[in-house]
C-alpha cells in the first residue's frame, strides 16, 4: 500500500520537479517505510510505501526490462503470481517479489488493456517514455483513490490524496458550487467532482490516457451487472456459489509478510469474514472493535461473542465525545474536502487501535450495496409505486441538508451559481441504469457507483491510511460482485429480512444468536453529542463572522437554524459544521504556507 504522485508534461513546458516528492512527503502516513522517485525533464513520479509484500525487493517505482516503462502503484494485486506465470509463458521475466513488479511488463504485453487482468485494489500510474504517454487507472470498485488536474502550464498532475495534489503550484483553489450543493445533500462530494473546480477524481474502473498534442482518452473497463437474471436458480446453488466465491476472496487477501488482523464490529459481514479467515489460517488473529457509552450504539458485546466463537485475540476501544472533537480535524485533513459521515470517527479510532498490533486488516465492508442491506431499500420498496425513481429515491436517501432547508438557507447569489437548482444530482446516474430491471436493482446499481465508492470506500481508505494500516475487503471482490449482482433484489430483501442469501451462507459459520440480532450499521451517538459536548463548538463555528460571510447562506437564516438546534436537523447541522470547519482548516493552512514562503 502506498501513496503515489507525479507530474508529466503534455507540451513543451518542463514539469515542476519538486511537486512529486513534496506530495509524497505530505502522504507519508500512507507509506512510512520507504520512498522512491523517477525524474526526467518531462516527467516526475514518486511514491511512499507501506511494506506488506516484497519487503526487501519491492521498491518502487518499478521498470520494464528496457527501462522504457515506469510505474507506481497504490494498492495490492492479489493475482500477481498468476500474472507472473502468464508473462513467463510469453518470454517476460519479472524480477523481485512484490506485486507491483508485474505491472510494467503487463503493460508492454497488453497495452492499456493490462488493467483488465488485474485482480485487487489499485490506483496505478504508468509512464511510457517512448510514446510520451501517461496512463492512470483505478480498480473496478474504487477502493484506491486517484486525484488529477491539468494546470495551465501544459502538464498533468496526480496524487493519491487531495491535499497532496493541492501542493502543485499550478492548481487553483476556487471552490465548485455544484460540488458544495452535492455535498450538502449527500454529505460527500461524489466523483468525478471534488470541492475544487480544477481538480477531478478518477472514477472506479476507469483508464485515463494523456499524450502530448492529443485529447485525453477515457474508458470504463468494468461495470456492476445488476441484471436481475438469476430468477430461477435454485437457492442451494446460489448459496453454494456465494460461499465458494467468498472463501476464495478471503484466501486471496491473506497473503502478507507483516502481521494481519481483522475489523470485527459484531455484525453479519465482519463476523463472517473473521470466521472464514480464522478457519482458513488455522490460528488466532487479532480483531478490533469500538464501543460506546450509549447502549443503543454499542456492539462491543456482540463483537466479543464472535471473537470468542472464532478464538481471536480481541481488542476494544471505547469512544466518547472527546474522541469526536479530536477526530474532526483528522478526518477533514485527510479527506482534503468536506465529508460529514460521523461513522468516520469510529473508523479512525478502530484503525488507530489496529495499528498498535498489525499492519493489514480484513474488513466486512461492501455487502450492503450488492446484497440489498440498507434500511432505505426497504423504505423505498414500501413506498407507493410510480413516478420518477430518482426523485423517490432521493426522498429516502438525503439526510444531509434537504432541499427545503437549502431553500431556507441559500443566498440568491449562491443558488444562481448552481445550474438547474434545485437539482437532483442522482438523475443522470439513474438514466444510465437499465429501465427494464426492477427499481431496487436500479437503486443498488446507482449506489454501487456512488454511495459505495464516494462515501464508504473513501472513509475506509483515508481513515486506515491515516494510521498506516492496509484494509482488505473480501466482500468487494469483483468476482463475487459479478455473481451477486445478477441475483434479483427480491431474492435478497425477503419481507423484512435483508441480505437473505448472505445470512444463509453465514449460518454455516456462525452461531444463531449472531445471525438473528438486529442489523446495526457502524454509527456514533451523534444526536446526543450534538446536544451536549459538541453544541458549543458547532454553534461557535457556524455563527462565526467568517461563516456568516461565506456567501453560501443567508446569515439570518443560518443563525435561526443553528440556534433552534432541532433534533431533526442533527445531520444537517453536522453537515454544515463540517463544511465550515473544512474552510477554516484550509484558511489556516494557506496562512501557514504564506508565512513559510515569506520567511524563506
Amino acid at each position: 500500500m502506498c501513496g503515489i504522485a507525479g507530474s508529466v508534461s503534455l507540451g513543451h513546458a518542463p514539469v515542476h520537479v519538486p511537486y512529486a516528492s513534496a506530495a509524497c512527503a505530505a502522504m507519508a502516513h500512507r507509506g512510512p517505510d520507504e520512498t522512491g522517485s523517477f525524474v526526467t525533464a518531462r516527467a516526475a513520479l514518486a511514491m511512499c510505501r507501506l511494506k506488506v509484500i516484497g519487503l526487501h525487493d519491492g521498491s518502487q517505482p518499478v521498470f520494464s526490462d528496457d527501462g522504457s516503462v515506469v510505474c507506481v502503484l497504490n494498492g495490492e494485486i492479489y493475482n500477481h503470481q498468476e500474472l507472473r506465470a502468464f508473462l513467463a509463458a510469453r518470454g517476460r521475466t519479472v524480477r523481485g517479489g512484490s506485486d507491483a513488479q508485474v505491472l510494467p511488463h503487463l503493460y508492454q504485453e497488453l497495452g492499456e488493456d493490462f488493467v483488465e487482468r488485474l485482480h485487487g485494489m489499485f490506483a496505478v500510474a504508468v509512464y511510457d517514455t517512448r510514446r510520451d504517454r501517461l496512463v492512470l487507472a483505478t480498480d473496478r470498485v474504487g477502493k484506491k483513490p486517484l486525484f488529477y488536474a491539468t494546470p495551465a502550464d501544459g502538464t498533468v498532475a496526480f496524487a493519491s490524496e487531495l491535499p497532496a495534489l493541492m501542493l502543485h503550484p499550478g492548481i487553483g483553489r476556487d471552490v465548485d458550487p455544484v460540488a458544495v450543493d452535492q455535498y450538502l445533500s449527500y454529505r460527500v462530494v461524489p466523483a468525478p467532482h471534488t470541492v475544487y473546480r480544477q481538480v477531478r477524481k478518477l472514477e472506479p474502473a476507469t483508464v485515463l490516457v494523456f499524450e502530448a498534442d492529443r485529447p485525453e482518452r477515457r474508458r470504463t473497463y468494468w461495470r456492476f451487472a445488476f441484471t436481475a437474471e438469476l430468477t430461477d436458480t435454485p437457492q442451494a446453488e446460489l448459496d453454494d456459489r456465494i460461499d465458494a466465491l467468498l472463501q476464495q476472496a478471503v484466501q486471496d487477501r491473506l497473503e502478507s509478510e507483516v502481521p494481519l488482523g481483522a475489523m470485527l464490529s459484531g455484525g453479519l459481514d465482519s463476523s463472517l469474514v473473521v470466521a472464514m479467515a480464522t478457519r482458513q489460517l488455522g490460528r488466532p488473529i487479532h480483531t478490533f472493535s469500538v464501543g460506546f457509552e450509549h447502549a443503543a450504539f454499542d456492539e462491543s458485546a456482540h463483537a466479543r461473542a464472535v471473537a470468542e466463537h472464532c478464538g481471536t485475540r480481541h481488542h476494544v476501544y471505547r469512544i466518547g465525545a472527546g474522541d469526536a472533537k479530536e477526530a474532526v480535524d483528522t478526518i477533514l485533513t485527510h479527506m482534503g474536502e468536506p465529508y460529514a459521515f460521523p461513522s468516520a470517527i469510529a473508523a479512525s479510532c478502530m484503525y488507530r487501535l489496529a495499528r498498535q498490533h498489525v499492519t493489514v486488516v480484513l474488513t466486512g465492508d461492501g455487502s450492503d450495496e450488492i446484497f440489498c442491506g440498507y434500511g432505505r431499500y426497504r423504505r423505498l420498496r414500501d413506498l407507493p409505486a410510480g413516478g420518477d425513481l430518482a426523485d423517490r429515491y432521493e426522498r429516502v436517501l438525503v439526510d444531509g441538508v434537504p432541499h427545503a432547508l437549502k431553500d431556507r438557507l441559500y443566498t440568491a447569489g449562491f443558488a444562481a451559481r448552481i445550474p438547474g437548482h434545485p437539482r437532483n444530482h442522482l438523475r443522470a446516474r439513474f438514466d444510465r441504469t437499465d429501465p427494464s430491471v426492477p427499481d431496487l436493482d436500479r437503486v443498488m446499481h446507482v449506489d454501487s457507483g456512488f454511495w459505495l465508492s464516494d462515501a464508504q470506500l473513501v472513509k475506509i481508505d483515508r481513515m486506515s491510511m491515516a494510521h498506516s494500516v492496509e484494509p482488505r475487503s473480501p466482500l468487494l471482490d469483483h468476482r463475487l460482485i459479478d455473481y451477486v449482482t445478477r441475483i434479483p433484489a427480491a431474492r435478497k430483501l425477503v419481507g423484512t429480512q435483508e441480505k437473505a442469501p448472505l445470512k444463509r451462507v453465514a449460518a454455516r459459520y456462525l452461531p444463531r444468536q449472531i445471525l438473528e440480532r438486529r442489523k446495526q450499521e457502524l454509527a456514533v451517538p451523534l444526536e446526543s453529542w450534538l446536544g451536549t459536548a459538541l453544541r458549543a463548538t458547532i454553534t461557535g463555528t457556524l455563527l462565526s463572522e467568517a461563516s456568516l460571510e461565506r456567501g453560501y447562506f443567508r446569515p439570518d437564516a443560518l443563525r435561526s437554524v443553528v440556534r433552534e438546534f432541532r433534533p431533526e436537523h442533527s445531520y444537517a447541522l453536522w453537515t454544515l459544521y463540517m463544511l465550515e470547519r473544512w474552510h477554516q482548516l484550509q484558511e489556516d493552512s494557506t496562512a501557514l504556507e504564506a508565512a513559510a514562503v515569506a520567511h524563506a
